[in-house]
């Protein structure tokens, strides 16, 4: 395990695969939430972060479910999210890295099995560079896949979480903190076939292209207009 003192961290942020989850896509997909998918798409995205001095680290809820992440996730360090809505959970998982030492700390979700390590790496370098600094991954929805700091930012508070306004509202409120706004390339996380099926694509989520694989041909998923849904992953 990489040692937490002036290491810049990183935090996938999850609910335990066996609590569900990603409603939006498993409804879309016909089924009810399958553990074995969520658990694909999070150690995908483990491995799509894994770099040489980072720390990696899995903030789960619930709390009590942190035994059952330790056996899925190897040598990444569990820890328990805090209670509170989402803006709360983010800032006080920040805060706790920071606490521990941390110069830098980057946060995602657990539905980004198709992410490079590049982009982590280029976001922790940013604002270990620049602590006043606030890197943005934005999505493609109006939201963010990843937020990184130098130091707790005041971002978290007066968000429409779950809107397409999240980005626009972060960065507005991390110009009144006095933060330098950067963004990285924009992305999609997994929220609905068509982005599940571009992640078993992608070449970076093994997991989630297997499960992609066994699992397409069954399901009832809506093809886009003159587009068939290809269980075949290249």
């Amino acid at each position: 395990m990489v040692d937490a003192a002036d290491t810049p961290a990183l935090a996938v942020l999850t609910r335990a695969p066996s609590s569900g989850g990603k409603t939006r896509l498993f409804r879309a997909l016909g089924i009810p939430p399958d553990p074995d998918l969520l658990t694909a798409m999070l150690l995908d995205t483990l491995d799509g972060v894994a770099a040489p001095g980072l720390r990696r680290l899995v903030a789960v809820t619930p709390a009590s479910a942190c035994g059952e992440l330790r056996t899925l996730v190897g040598d990444a360090e569990v820890i328990a999210q805090p209670d509170g809505d989402l803006g709360m959970r983010m800032r006080e998982t920040m805060a706790a890295l920071f606490a521990r030492g941390a110069p830098a700390v980057a946060l995602i979700g657990s539905d980004l099995p198709h992410i490079p390590a590049t982009v982590i790496a280029e976001a922790c370098s940013r604002v270990t560079a620049d602590p006043d600094g606030l890197v943005l991954g934005p999505a493609s929805d109006g939201g963010y896949y990843l937020i990184a700091a130098g130091r707790v930012p005041d971002v978290f508070t007066g968000i429409t979480w779950g809107s397409a306004e999240v980005l626009a509202q972060t960065a507005q409120a991390a110009v009144a903190d006095g933060l330098r706004v950067s963004y990285l390339p924009t992305m999609s996380d997994v929220d609905t076939p068509d982005d599940l099926h571009a992640a078993a694509r992608s070449g970076r989520a093994r997991r989630t292209a297997a499960w992609w694989r066994t699992r397409a041909a069954r399901l009832q998923v809506a093809a886009p207009p003159g587009r068939k849904v290809d269980s075949k992953v290249d």
